[in-house]
């Protein structure tokens, strides 16, 4: 086994990844755009093949069927709806650029219902909790809470022999999976998130909020980074995608800049684990 050398080694192992589908790219880049007009989604997702194939699959699952099926990607977000359409695009896209690597145990299919279970409760306690002055935009925390791990993806492939000793040094040391990565690595998945984040010029909110969520008090923060902290942790409870190593500790900054509550946050769980069903079930 090759170890890597230093950080260095392993950001360039990351930057030898295989770029997101430029459609893909586009739609993120643009999710805080509310002049995007139906036409350019259509044809964004339209000019990737693999895309256009897997969002009318989603669409065509039994929660949006109609006689004859869904045939175009116009008609899927005509009745679908332009913001399911334009999530599902991001979720089958950011799922088809990392395929799962076939030597590892890393559990995929919970890695994915926890990353849409934290960009779903991001969506929702930012439409429903946070006070409108904060000005976070529901869209952009949806993209930033499914985004939030992804780090984890880029490690598996580029050093998955490493990743995989980090995953045995968390177990055996009963600590954080950030913890383990620095101890192995000498980095952890937020920051390799952040800098995959900026390499594919996604906006700088986005950005920071995947590497600062997991500590959101070590430095300066954006509400949205402490939004996707809380909702990381609500997942967690609610047991979202959740692994069976400890929930990351709930920091009280990060609340008390959102100035929330517990108690404010209680009425949204019915609809966040509503939400993530549906989800899930178009997810398979």
């Amino acid at each position: 086994m090759n170890m890597p050398r230093s950080i260095d080694d392993i950001l360039q192992n990351v930057e030898r990844l295989p770029t997101m589908p430029k459609a893909v790219m586009e739609i993120i880049r643009c999710v805080d755009d509310d002049n995007i007009a139906i036409d350019s989604l259509v044809q964004q997702i339209s000019s990737d093949i693999g895309l256009s194939s897997s969002i009318l699959k989603m669409a065509n699952t039994h929660r949006f069927s109609v006689h004859g099926g869904i045939a175009s990607v116009h008609d899927a977000v005509m009745l679908v709806g332009f913001k399911q359409i334009r999530d599902m695009a991001c979720m089958v896209g950011v799922m088809d650029s990392f395929p799962q690597h076939q030597y590892t145990l890393f559990d995929y299919a919970n890695f994915w219902r926890h990353s849409m279970g934290v960009g779903i409760c991001a969506r929702i306690l930012a439409k429903r909790v946070l006070d409108k002055h904060l000005g976070l935009n529901p869209d952009v925390a949806f993209i930033s809470g499914m985004l939030h791990g992804i780090g984890q993806l880029a490690l598996i492939a580029a050093v998955p022999d490493e990743f995989h000793i980090a995953m045995d040094y968390r177990a055996s040391h009963d600590c954080s999976l950030f913890e383990a990565e620095q101890a192995v690595l000498g980095t952890d998945h937020a920051k390799i998130g952040a800098h995959l984040a900026r390499k594919w010029e996604f906006p700088q909110v986005i950005c920071d909020a995947i590497e600062k969520h997991p500590a959101p008090d070590d430095a300066p923060t954006s509400h949205m980074t402490d939004l996707i902290h809380v909702s990381k942790v609500l997942c967690h409870a609610l047991e979202i995608g959740a692994d069976t190593h400890t929930a990351p500790p709930l920091s009280d900054h990060a609340m008390s800049r959102l100035n929330i509550n517990f108690f404010q946050l209680k009425p949204c769980f019915a609809q966040i684990e509503c939400e993530y069903r549906n989800v899930a079930m178009m997810l398979g």
